[in-house]
């Protein structure tokens, strides 16, 4: 697959081929992270554009069907015997959720026809009735409007995560682009008010999932992440939520996926995936979500130690064990690291860099940003082992640009301009002496 945007966060200009390995590199303040941020929300939206176009009809006839509850409790609330239980019946039909929304239409039809049968009603009252029962029966049966519940789905996840700011600064329109072999699999145009539209009928993708990485540290917030909300789940309108602060929708996805507890070893005699084993015996233990604690912590021969006492480069390898444990990162998913280097002693980059190889080997697409050379260096040589060779492109993020070749000599070019000023300092006193 092929990425182009145009005028998207932090990038004036990006075009990138998806390999099972990517790797972008650059100093900060040149758009890394946006790829993934934008990829994340791709996968995101078009995965869950069914749920969204299900809650939003469910959600609309279920305020229709208050209506008519609370119309009918007007008109009959004085009546006894049958009437009291064909209200109550309607009131139970409704909130079964367990029945689909067709069916219980069904059901509430009935009950209304009874109503107008025994009750006695004047023809104002019926025709009320009536009116409301065909707007609940119009939602519950009008077709889909698939291609705009995807445009919403656009919407509702870009804001989740870019607040107001997917428009590039000072831009009056985006574009974002996803390709494969030249067919369109996605168009989206985003203009000055970073409202996005379809500009295409979607393809389905091959990736199922996308989890979001940025930092190990989101084991710590446990206490605030708890309380906390995505924009997507303030947009739902659960009364529940309301009052909640909210964070991007990376950050509460991976910390809902992390509070899974870990699958048995022997569930099901499965055999867990070798780089699981690993990630174990690299940290000695595992982090695991302790429901008794309402908490993460760390296992290490058969002791919990709490996970803010817990370094921060066992919480990398940590939570990648958790996620692969419990099949969250698995074959057509994407996993996608934020510069990992950030917790990390140079010893751990090089053994992540191994394990990163190792989940591109088994279908799981990996894509890092990074500004290490040990990183980049040691992902370039794990993807080249004989018998390990995995598909990969190593990107250069340079002037808020992206080109899409392969720029691993200009990468360490820039790179090492740091030890290019330590030589010129030791030149400096070398004259001095």
């Amino acid at each position: 697959m092929k990425l182009i945007l145009e005028n998207i966060g932090m990038l004036r200009h990006a075009e990138i081929t998806l390999h099972p390995l990517c790797v972008i590199a650059g100093e900060n303040d040149n758009g890394k992270s946006t790829v993934g941020k934008i990829v994340f929300c791709l996968i995101k939206a078009i995965n869950r554009y069914k749920e969204d176009l299900q809650e939003s009809k469910e959600h609309r006839a279920q305020e229709k069907l208050g209506e008519l509850y609370f119309t009918l409790r007007r008109l009959i609330g004085s009546e006894t015997g049958s009437a009291k239980d064909l209200l109550f019946e309607l009131r139970r039909s409704s909130a079964n959720n367990d029945m689909p929304w067709q069916t219980r239409v069904e059901a509430i039809k009935e009950i209304v026809d009874n109503i107008k049968k025994n009750i006695d009603l004047d023809s104002e009252s019926k025709e009320n009735i009536l009116k409301h029962y065909a707007e609940i029966q119009e939602i519950a049966f009008e077709p889909e409007d698939v291609r705009k519940s995807i445009e919403n789905a656009f919407n509702k996840v870009f804001a989740s995560e870019f607040d107001s700011s997917l428009l590039l600064q000072g831009a009056n329109q985006g574009t974002i682009r996803l390709l494969e072999n030249e067919i369109e699999l996605i168009h989206l145009k985003i203009d000055k008010h970073n409202g996005v539209s379809l500009q295409n009928d979607v393809e389905p993708l091959e990736l199922k999932d996308a989890t979001f990485i940025d930092s190990p540290l989101i084991l710590n917030y446990h206490d605030v992440l708890i309380r906390s909300q995505s924009m997507l789940d303030i947009d739902r309108r659960h009364s529940r939520s309301l009052g909640l602060a909210y964070t991007t929708l990376h950050t509460k996805d991976l910390f809902d996926k992390l509070r899974e507890p870990i699958l048995p070893n022997d569930l099901f005699s499965i055999e867990k995936p070798k780089p699981l084993m690993q990630f174990q015996s690299i940290i000695d233990g595992e982090i695991a979500y302790d429901k008794s604690v309402r908490d993460f912590v760390f296992r290490r021969d058969q002791e919990d130690i709490s996970i803010k006492n817990t370094a921060s480069g066992i919480k990398v390898f940590g939570l990648l064990q958790i996620l692969l444990g419990n099949e969250l990162v698995t074959k057509n998913t994407m996993l996608i690291f934020d510069e990992p280097e950030n917790h990390l002693h140079p010893k751990w980059q090089l053994k992540l860099a191994e394990l990163l190889v190792a989940l591109a080997g088994m279908g799981i697409y990996v894509l890092v940003s990074s500004h290490s050379p040990y990183i980049i260096e040691a992902l370039k040589r794990y993807s080249e082992q004989p018998g390990n060779e995995i598909a990969s492109g190593f990107f250069l993020a340079k002037d808020r640009s992206i080109e899409d070749k392969d720029s691993l000599s200009e990468i360490f070019t820039i790179l090492a301009e740091p030890f290019k000023a330590f030589q010129k300092m030791d030149a400096e006193e070398l004259r001095d002496e």
